[in-house]
């Protein structure tokens, strides 16, 4: 009996060490909230290890892209990431990928759809985003106008604003005082855990308890991922 409660222990292990990565997009009820109204929104991992990337808003495939995050946001190193429940703002550091690279005809001009690393995450994981807008304003998808990431410019969040001409799902943060709309898609790259160094990764042990329960809610849409 007792080595068949570990056989499927460490089976429950294998599983979740190599699950593929996926995670779903949250959004909370549209009610304003301390001057910032919308939905605010988190990202959350329901399988597997990797990294979340924030993505550019393509308008037209035949170039004209004028809300590409480089154009609306700060998106240097320290002026954008991940922010956990609990208020902590983590910054990205930099790291961007490139997930769309074309030309649509030989007189169109190169259309190219960055992603902006915002930080590698484990099955758990529940975390926000945030941006710093082109007059040096942060604000963020979670939390409170009192939060010092919410700055006073911050006032508007929306989870699902329709998506790009890539059919990615938008995401939107507002600023006042010539901040203006940000938009942003989100996209996953599976990654390889860490090794074990006596902490599991965050919602590893609850995966093994729950036995694989299926994760699911209303307002939920799982996303998928590439593989690195």
């Amino acid at each position: 009996m007792k080595k068949s409660l570990i056989f499927a222990l460490w089976c429950g292990l294998c599983v979740c060490a190599s699950a593929a990565f996926q995670y779903e997009v949250i959004k909370n009820p549209s009610t304003p909230y301390q001057g910032i109204s919308g939905n605010s929104f988190f990202l959350k991992v329901t399988e597997g290890y990797g990294s979340i990337y924030i993505l550019d808003k393509i308008a037209s495939l035949y170039g004209g892209n004028t809300e590409l995050l480089s154009m609306r946001s700060n998106m240097t190193a320290g002026n954008y990431g991940y922010v956990t429940q609990d208020g902590t703002a983590v910054a990205g550091d930099g790291t961007t990928i490139t997930t769309y690279n074309k030309a649509m005809s030989q007189w169109s001009p190169v259309v190219t759809q960055l992603g902006y690393k915002i930080g590698d995450f484990g099955v758990g994981d529940e975390i926000g985003i945030w941006l710093t807008d082109v007059n040096g304003n942060t604000g963020a998808s979670i939390l409170e106008k009192s939060n010092p990431i919410n700055s006073a410019e911050m006032n508007y969040r929306a989870a699902y604003k329709g998506v790009d001409a890539l059919d990615n799902d938008l995401h939107q943060l507002d600023f006042t005082g010539g901040g203006g709309s940000i938009f942003f898609g989100t996209y996953g790259v599976e990654g390889v855990a860490p090794e074990p160094g006596g902490t599991p990764l965050p919602g590893v042990l609850a995966t093994l308890l729950l036995g694989g329960a299926a994760l699911g809610a209303m307002g939920m849409k799982k996303r998928s991922v590439a593989k690195a």
